[in-house]
């Protein structure tokens, strides 16, 4: 009886086992089968994806001949927009064929992943900083003149020196708009006021210039009957070195001297904040080594 007993358990034991084993066997033979009709019929890959990526790629390097040609002068600067704005718009089909890709993707079970992954990507980080810029623009007044006097603003130079610098461009006179629309959206931008002589002003201001790399275009050291002086520079943008022009008035008052700054954008009526931005610099770096003096 126990040795029926036992013979009967190993027997099921066994039968298990083989029943198992015909399982893998059957696994690896589907497996095998799979891979044969794989081989016999590719994964297609998605052109969605394909295309993303080439496209995405020629975006970026449209953007960088534009960037070239705007910092070197290659070409005009409106040409050299024209062919930034087209790498963008390239930047921006190549985000829009990468979601489309993805769909694809998911419902066909193609191939390509990873390239509508890079596609995507790289129109994201291309697309990133204009979304800022236009994200910044909407929240700022559109003007392109910013200046720390707002009922008397410094004027600009019309030397001949200063003429020939700027290629004959000057400054239109600020209406009544733009100041109205920097009173209320740059309140910050404010005048300083040093406890220096007009003179001792003056040079500071020259220093700052200096430090800031501006290029000098003309200068007018305080008089000794009027006691006011002026300094005109050109200052260029870090990235597509546009030219910005900027005006400085040293006016005397009683046992102090004002210095007022007026900056303006030359291409386009919106400058992003860029004018305020540079003049919060100049301020600081004026106020930091007077007393550092």
């Amino acid at each position: 009886r126990i040795s029926r007993i036992f013979l009967a358990r190993t027997g099921s034991h066994f039968i298990g086992t083989l029943s198992a084993a015909k399982v893998v066997v059957s696994s690896k033979i589907a497996l095998g089968q799979f891979k044969s009709f794989m081989r016999q019929y590719p994964q297609k890959t998605s052109l969605l994806a394909l295309w993303s990526r080439r496209i995405a790629i020629f975006g970026v390097g449209v953007i960088l001949c534009g960037i070239a040609s705007a910092r070197f002068g290659l070409f005009p600067t409106i040409q050299s927009l024209a062919v930034i704005g087209v790498g963008l718009t390239l930047s921006c089909a190549a985000l829009i064929l990468a979601i489309a890709a993805f769909v694809d993707i998911w419902r066909s079970g193609a191939k390509g992943l990873k390239m509508a992954n890079l596609g995507f990507i790289i129109g994201l980080l291309t697309l990133a900083f204009p979304a800022y810029e236009i994200v910044l623009g909407l929240r700022l007044p559109r003007i392109n003149d910013i200046s720390t006097d707002l009922r008397d603003p410094p004027t600009f130079s019309r030397s001949r020196n200063t003429l020939q610098a700027r290629g004959d461009i000057v400054p239109p006179e600020s209406s009544a708009e733009t100041r109205e629309a920097q009173r209320l959206g740059y309140r910050q931008v404010a005048p300083v006021v040093l406890e220096l002589s007009p003179e001792e002003a003056y040079e500071l201001v020259l220093e700052v210039a200096a430090a800031m790399k501006w290029q000098i275009v003309d200068r007018s050291p305080p008089s000794a009957r009027g006691g006011i002086g002026r300094v005109d520079a050109i200052d260029r943008t870090s990235l597509l070195k546009f030219s910005d022009d900027i005006t400085i008035r040293i006016r005397p008052l009683a046992n102090e001297t004002r210095i007022d700054i007026r900056s303006v954008s030359r291409i386009g009526k919106h400058d992003f904040g860029a004018n305020a931005a540079r003049i919060s610099r100049f301020s600081d770096l004026v106020i930091k080594l007077n007393k550092g003096a």
